[in-house]
Order: structure tokens, then sequence, then C-alpha cells
């Protein structure tokens, strides 16, 4: 059964295998960048969040990380900026929606205003999923490359 909870720093080793897992154009989509695997650095602050500021939550079955799930909060304005991955075997199969829907309910609890996040235009699968599930997007103004998928959240 597939569960979605926080990812915790003794997750490090297995968050390094998912992402070594992903195929070059997932690992392309999800870090923006052509990457093998994430450096010592990188490892080190992404299974170290405060899941205040940045939440980090992964999907997992059977123990493996099949999917992942993040939002940094911008000081100071309402927003944050969210990723989502999941494991090329897993995709169209409901996870990025369960990550989603537990990110948008963590970032409403929060307090935040949006999720916005970055998406390469060749990323048709994730702009295709954005468009689903409510997201607008626009150009990004620094990036010709990228758009910006945004949301805004719903007060409860």
């Amino acid at each position: 059964m597939t569960e979605v909870r926080p990812l915790v720093p003794q997750d490090r080793e297995a968050f390094q295998d998912f992402v070594r897992g992903l195929s070059a154009d997932a690992r392309s989509n999800r870090f923006l960048a052509p990457v093998k695997e994430l450096s010592p650095a990188t490892l080190e602050a992404m299974t170290q969040p405060d899941q205040a500021r940045h939440v980090a939550l992964v999907a997992t079955e059977g123990g493996r990380i099949i999917g992942e799930g993040r939002y940094v909060a911008a000081a100071g304005n309402g927003r944050a900026e969210f990723a989502i991955a999941v494991a090329d075997d897993w995709q169209r199969k409901g996870i990025g929606a369960r990550l989603l829907a537990s990110l948008m309910v963590a970032a409403r609890m929060a307090g935040l205003q949006a999720l916005e996040g970055e998406v390469l235009r060749t990323n048709t699968a994730m702009l295709g999923f954005v468009r689903r599930v409510g997201f607008a997007l626009k150009s990004c103004s620094g990036d010709a490359r990228l758009l910006v998928s945004e949301r805004m959240l719903a007060a409860d």
C-alpha cells in the first residue's frame, strides 16, 4: 500500500536511490538540469527539511521511495515554490496528485496563499498535470526554457 509521509533525515540513502532511479529525462525535468545523482551538499539540504518553511513529503511503496513533493516558502510574501517527481514506473497512477494535495493542505495550514513552480516547456506531462489541477501557466521572465505554474490556495 502506498503511503505519503514526511521525508526524514534517515531517508537520505533511499532518496538518493530514488533520484538515481529516475530516467535522465525525469531527473532533468525535476532539477531543471541534467544530473545523475545529488551532490552530498544538495542531498543533505534536501533530506533535512524543517517541515515548516521547507515541507518535504515522500510516497513510498514497500519501503521504496516512489515519489517526492516539496515546497519552500518564500520569506514574507505568502508564496512557496513547489516541486514534484514520481518514479517513471509509477507515473500516471495518482502519486503526483496525492503528493500535491498533501502539499496544498500543509501550505494552507501554514497560512500560505499560493504555490508556484517552474516547469520546463518540454515537460508536457507536468504541464498537463498542473493545468488539470487548476494551475495557471505564465512565461518565466528570467528563462525562456521555463514556464511558471501558479495556483492560489483557497482559505479553509
